[in-house]
């Protein structure tokens, strides 16, 4: 499907428009967006309602807030837009009257698509909970009650194979043009009455003047991927007269995917009664999404599964329990939740997955009786008065939740803390974190003792629980394990941060001093060690950052042996040399006192390919990361800047911090050269991004933890009310890539599959493409496997063309 995206906004607002396809060409598009020039007070968001009588003409669908009005009919729509416009006060006289404080500019037009089907079908999707009852008249007869409203407006087949969703971000229409293989978007002409001029400018912007005021409509923005790259394609507005637009497109490989206009498929609260907090999230290959963390929560609106670990709440007053939550592809639907842990604190810090669904768990406990099973280390080792010290923990779980494959501590008599686990394509586990303990486990080590008031640990699990390795990591001061991550050779990666000049360093490390200089200022630095399949040798192992105060959260890895690391910096002389179209650098001068997220990468044998750090102006951080099978990384973290670079935001996006602290959400290429979206997320409170995940269609799945009773949330939510003042975990998916349509021939069958991450769309079939063209469900229930949802026809005679549409 091909599409193209535009926004209306209130009066003297500037509009976007990214257009993307042609007949049979995957042509990609990016979209643009920009702040309105006048600010308007509505905060509701638009919502369409059914016209059933409430307003006059032929509109079906109205959109309308204090300062716009939208009526949709089948080829129009309708529009008034006004802004208020500050008017200087006259001087006042004793007596004089107050001067008014603001005039009112409003403007009515019209746009119409030419040769557009007139008896094009609307009809509303995403319908919201709340109805309108119109009570005016002298009695029922006049009245209009329970209209419905939704989040959508669908009309189909405005063009032959081409459809058009409206939908609101906030207080603006906006609209995509879907067209599907076949069709031309050539033949979309939009006509604007009205308007005093139609016209485009040195930007390629389409501009229409009126009412002594402009809207402006940013120029088409076209490219495809090539290999993960971004290519742009030539584009622009085509004035076929004084007041109709259309598109032009220039050359472009028509045998290239094309990605869509980003969505987010959905956005959930996750939390019961107590507080809980989303610290990490992976997804399968069948789109399931599974979220750990920790809660204090002893009940929850949805029933707990009876055939979980662990259904009850077994105590903690500060952390409580360690969770485990797996949700299906569509995030509505709760297939297994169970918690872990005993009667004082735990919390799972990391979670990761094998390739049969097991889901492997890490983190920390100071409970006695935390559940074990073929456990390497079976009780919690300390004194035990005044209380135990914290232990680290190592969990895996069936595919269903129901049960332990294994559970175990790992600790010494001091304190221990897993903050990271990974797991490999044989279901080998590594871990990592901070130990305290000299009497640390420690077997098949690189290092064999504690050096420093606390060190690195990495430890290996075989598939059963079996320890492989486990060995120390640091020098003579304080050294932490913050994130790790495995590749296909059963080799380890690490990040975190120390402040020892010792820290184990190799020969051929990209940088070889601490603080970037022989004579450290006693300021952290962020590190990576590559650590050989044994635990015995560094393949690489270096500092990362310059002379102030630089740490390492996450690290991941890509099929080639890349490692990507982000993080917090707060050095002015932190290693860069990229720049990131889009994201500006922060603290580069500007403030040497705030911290920037940063993004580096380094190839197989550790050499720096590419790093760069931004933010704003405040203290911002990479929290986690995730790497596409093209290479493009896309990190979350948490800013409380109200300049931290906003890229093409979007749908539940939001382009200003609404609270104190908000997550934010960066999409980066391939190259490390431009940013591909980058917006917060979040409330009027303290929203935090801690975990992010992605899949092989480049769909972006976020967590954390919200304060936020108005954290943007989709209206089909797996839960959609906020419980405080505790907190809540928050889970998001964002999708990336359009669902392309795969057919393919099995023996005399036909097999149409389309990616597991798109659980909204369902397939539709049309015996020809000419108006009316009535497209219509494929009755065969789409079966889920391997990553795709698969729907298998048998012959038929006659010719039959088939597309994928939004629920």
């Amino acid at each position: 499907m091909r599409y193209c995206h535009s926004t209306l906004s209130t009066f003297g607002a500037i509009l976007a428009l990214a257009l993307a396809g042609h007949a049979a060409t995957p042509v990609t598009s990016s979209p643009v967006t920009s702040s309105p020039v006048t600010s308007s007070p509505v905060t509701l968001p638009l919502y369409f309602e059914a016209n059933l009588g409430q307003a006059a003409g032929p509109a079906q669908f109205l959109a309308r807030g204090q300062n716009y009005q939208f009526a949709l009919a089948p080829a129009e729509v309708q529009f008034a837009l006004r802004k208020f416009e500050a008017r200087q006060p006259a001087r006042r006289m004793r007596g004089d009257r107050p001067a008014t404080p603001a005039s009112v500019l409003a403007c009515t037009a019209r746009m119409r698509f030419l040769g557009a089907n007139p008896e094009a079908r609307l009809s509303g999707t995403e319908e919201m909970p709340g109805k309108i009852n119109y009570l005016i008249g002298a009695g029922p007869a006049q009245w209009h009650t329970g209209v419905a409203t939704y989040a959508k407006v669908r009309v189909a087949a405005l063009y032959p194979g081409i459809d058009l969703i409206y939908y609101g971000n906030q207080h603006e229409l906006e609209y995509d043009f879907t067209v599907a293989p076949g069709a031309d978007p050539a033949a979309i002409a939009i006509h604007f009455d009205g308007v005093d001029r139609v016209a485009t400018n040195q930007a390629g912007e389409l501009v229409l003047t009126l009412g002594g005021g402009e809207i402006r409509q940013a120029r088409p923005v076209l490219y495809q991927l090539v290999h993960g790259t971004r290519r742009t394609i030539s584009s622009g507005y085509r004035l076929t007269d004084a007041r109709t637009a259309g598109f032009a497109v220039g050359t472009y490989d028509p045998d290239l995917p094309l990605i869509i206009d980003p969505v987010f498929s959905y956005s959930t609260f996750f939390g019961g009664n107590g507080g809980d907090a989303g610290y990490s999230v992976k997804v399968d290959t069948n789109g399931n999404t599974y979220l750990a963390g920790e809660t204090l929560s002893t009940a929850y609106q949805f029933p707990i599964p009876t055939n979980a670990f662990q259904t009850n709440f077994a105590g903690g007053g500060i952390n409580g329990d360690a969770f485990v939550a797996k949700l299906g592809s569509s995030g509505t639907n709760l297939i297994y939740f169970t918690y872990l842990g005993g009667s004082a604190d735990d919390a799972a810090y990391d979670l990761a997955l094998d390739s049969a669904g097991n889901a492997y768990l890490a983190g920390f406990t100071t409970s006695t009786n935390f559940p074990t099973r073929n456990a390497f280390q079976s009780r919690l080792l300390g004194t035990p008065n005044p209380i135990y010290p914290d232990s680290a923990f190592l969990a895996e779980l069936n595919t269903n939740g129901s049960a332990l494959v294994y559970s175990t501590y790992l600790c010494g008599t001091s304190n221990d803390v897993a903050t990271a686990i990974a797991v490999d394509s044989a279901g080998n586990a590594y871990i990592t974190g901070y130990t305290f303990s000299s009497d640390f486990p420690h077997t098949n080590a690189f290092q064999n003792s504690l050096t420093g008031a606390d060190d690195v640990f990495v430890a290996k699990f075989a598939p059963g629980g079996a320890l492989v390795y486990s060995t120390f990591l640091g020098g003579s001061l304080s050294d932490e394990g913050q994130g790790i991550a495995a590749d296909s050779n059963g080799c380890a990666y690490v990040t975190g941060y120390t402040i020892s000049t010792d820290f184990p360093v190799t020969t051929n490390a990209q940088q070889t001093n601490l603080n970037n200089s022989p004579f450290a200022i006693g300021a952290y630095d962020a590190f990576l060690t590559k650590i050989g399949p044994n635990g015995t040798n560094l393949l690489y192992s270096t500092f990362l950052g310059g002379s102030d105060n630089d740490f390492g959260y996450r690290v991941a890895v890509d099929a080639a042996g890349n490692a990507y690391v982000t993080g917090s910096c707060r050095s002015l002389d932190f290693p860069t040399n990229a720049a990131i179209a889009g994201l500006a650098v922060g603290n580069n001068g500007v403030n040497a006192f705030n911290y920037d997220a940063f993004l580096s990468k380094f190839n197989p044998a550790g050499a720096l390919v590419y790093s760069a750090h931004f933010g704003g102006s405040s203290d911002d951080a990479g929290e986690d990361l995730a790497v596409d099978p093209f290479g493009r990384v896309f990190i979350i973290g948490t800013t409380p800047s109200i300049d931290f670079p906003v890229v093409a935001p979007f749908d539940l996006f939001r382009t200003n911090n609404s609270g104190f602290n908000d997550a934010f959400v960066t999409a980066i290429d391939t190259a490390g050269s431009a940013a591909l979206y980058s917006a917060y997320l979040g409330g009027a409170q303290n929203d935090y991004g801690l975990a992010i995940a992605v899949d092989a269609q480049s769909t972006a799945y976020v967590a954390g933890l919200t304060f936020s009773s108005d954290f943007p949330v989709s209206a089909s939510a797996f839960r959609t009310n906020f419980v405080g003042p505790s907190g809540i975990a928050f889970l998001a998916r964002i999708n990336f890539f359009s669902p392309v349509l795969i057919i393919t021939r099995a023996g005399g069958n036909l097999l149409l599959q389309w990616p597991a991450s798109a659980p909204d769309y369902g397939l539709q079939s049309a015996p020809s493409l000419s108006p009316p063209i009535a497209w219509t469900p494929v009755q065969q229930s789409p079966v889920l496997n391997g990553g795709f949802y698969t729907v298998t026809l048998g012959p038929a005679n006659g010719l039959a063309f088939f597309r994928l549409a939004h629920h």
